[in-house]
């Protein structure tokens, strides 16, 4: 995880409305890419072509047996994994693999080879990389046999990565926030206990994630004791 991911910081509420755009679940299987609008994560890391005048974090899915619903706002975490995610998932975590954090680094960057980026040919290219996805993602088993799904399906974002990574088991491998990709694991009810479909996130050092969880008190604490040791100084200052 990236070294100060989760710093607390007062008053920051850490949640993300996010909803459909004219490009989600065009192949019928309800992927993305989704829109998604927070004042607590910053989109500076995203191309134009990435964001496409749509505004907010363009994103995608990352369970197939997980949901939400279009226009509602949940809470959030960051992290290198999705917690209790759908296949893959080891102790309650499924962590995001090598090959979709460079495909959506690429993506994100505005430089994602054979992705169209125009409104013409966008959701073709969003369906055939969600499912790039959701197999790299060991999803497998839950909508194997669709096509243009795992490889040798002739996905071209399935074939970019086994390529660019040498091998299907090393494009596999866990990510551990390579790429600078992360996941949005998304909650809400009551004390966030229901699991929502989690969710990626770019972010380059140049512009650095905004801490998501608040900070409980911290800032006031730690306002309390510069004040007592200022005054503790001045204190041993008079008595001098």
């Amino acid at each position: 995880m990236m070294a100060g991911l989760l710093s607390p910081v007062s008053g920051v509420a850490a949640t993300l409305t996010l909803n459909t755009n004219a490009y989600s679940n065009g192949n019928g299987l309800g992927g993305g890419e989704y829109t998604g609008t927070s004042a607590t994560l910053s989109n500076a890391s995203y191309s134009s072509l990435a964001i496409g005048g749509m505004g907010g974090v363009e994103t995608y899915c990352l369970e197939f047996s997980e949901h939400f619903s279009p226009g509602s706002t949940y809470s959030y975490t960051i992290g290198p994994a999705a917690t209790n995610g759908g296949g893959g998932a080891v102790d309650g975590a499924d962590p995001l693999s090598n090959a979709t954090a460079w495909l959506y680094s690429q993506f994100a960057l505005g430089t994602l080879p054979g992705y169209d980026y125009t409104a013409l040919g966008r959701q073709a290219s969003n369906n055939a990389l969600q499912l790039a996805f959701w197999f790299f993602e060991d999803e497998t088993p839950l909508i194997s046999g669709y096509s243009s799904y795992g490889a040798g399906s002739g996905n071209l974002f399935v074939n970019a990565a086994i390529t660019h990574f040498g091998s299907l088991s090393t494009a596999k491998t866990d990510s551990n926030g390579a790429f600078g990709v992360f996941v949005l694991n998304l909650t809400s009810g009551e004390n966030d206990s229901i699991r929502n479909q989690s969710q990626l996130y770019f972010s380059t050092p140049a512009a650095p994630i905004v801490p998501s969880v608040p900070d409980r008190g911290l800032t006031i604490f730690l306002l309390a004791t510069t004040l007592f040791g200022l005054f503790g100084l001045k204190r041993r200052w008079v008595s001098a």
